[in-house]
């Protein structure tokens, strides 16, 4: 029995042993979780209220056109100082969109400090001529129909130049009259399909009817006699007007204008009566 006995007795402390060791581990285990979560909350407050409050903007600007970095950020306000907390999007966005030489405008704020801002510029497809201070100023317009830009075209590209146009109290933004929308989107596609047959028209006059509606006469380039069209100048149809000018130079005739608008020909020459 005494055998026994003991046997229980060194199993019953044996027993013992491993229970308090496992006591220690879950006291150890618990400490390092509660440690690791402190330093996790500390974190999260690093990352979610130090930087955003006290981290200056990481700015990035795309463009698609001329306007670079350090105009953009003089355009819409912004220093370099900012902060990423008060940094008032909406309100570089509007800024942005004051300004007639952008057609669509993005401001973007990403955690915990990045703004991007997208911007996207007018295309000028015809330039014209606006007075400003008693001034003759050439002016930008793109295919909307937006006299966006005054001055020289950035554009290497030769524009045609759209006249008989009336501007009052001309500034940037100003819109044309909705019915010159289709022609300018009509040159706009010769320009992308053909730019060279383009280029080989220096003017377009917008004639305007009595009545209402418009006429067009363009001034080729190289051949001194315009044309006088309807509203369709697309492809085919300023094709069409270069081919009646090669026949017309082999003519006897001084042709003052050639008109084509009734699907025949007819011509003017000089000093005829209109």
């Amino acid at each position: 029995m005494s055998d026994l006995y003991q046997f229980e007795d060194v199993g019953y402390f044996a027993e013992k042993a491993p229970a308090e060791g496992d006591r220690w581990r879950r006291v150890a285990v618990g400490a390092i979780i509660v440690v690791l979560a402190l330093f996790l909350a500390v974190e999260l407050v690093y990352y979610l209220i130090v930087v955003p409050a006290t981290a200056p903007v990481n700015l990035t600007v795309q463009t698609s056109g001329s306007v670079g970095y350090d105009e953009v950020c003089a355009m819409a306000g912004i220093t370099g100082r900012e902060r990423w907390a008060s940094f008032d999007a909406a309100e570089i966005a509007s800024r942005l969109a004051g300004n007639p030489v952008f057609e669509r405008v993005s401001v973007e704020k990403s955690f915990p400090d990045r703004v991007s801002v997208t911007l996207v510029e007018r295309v000028p497809v015809a330039i014209s001529f606006a007075e400003i201070g008693g001034k003759t100023v050439p002016i930008e317009i793109d295919r909307s129909g937006v006299a966006f830009r005054v001055g020289a075209s950035v554009r290497e590209a030769a524009l045609p130049l759209l006249t008989g146009l009336t501007f009052e109290n001309f500034v940037p933004g100003t819109r044309l009259n909705p019915a010159l929308k289709g022609l300018l989107e009509q040159i706009t596609l010769v320009e992308e399909r053909n730019p060279v047959l383009l280029a080989s028209v220096s003017e377009i006059k917008v004639d305007q009817k009595p009545y209402g509606g418009y006429d067009l006469v363009v001034y080729p380039v190289h051949v001194p006699v315009r044309v006088r069209t309807d509203k369709t100048l697309n492809e085919d149809a300023l094709q069409y007007m270069m081919l009646v000018l090669d026949v017309v130079k082999d003519m006897r005739v001084d042709v003052d204008e050639i008109d084509i608008r009734a699907g025949t020909v007819s011509y003017r020459a000089k000093g005829e009566a209109l």
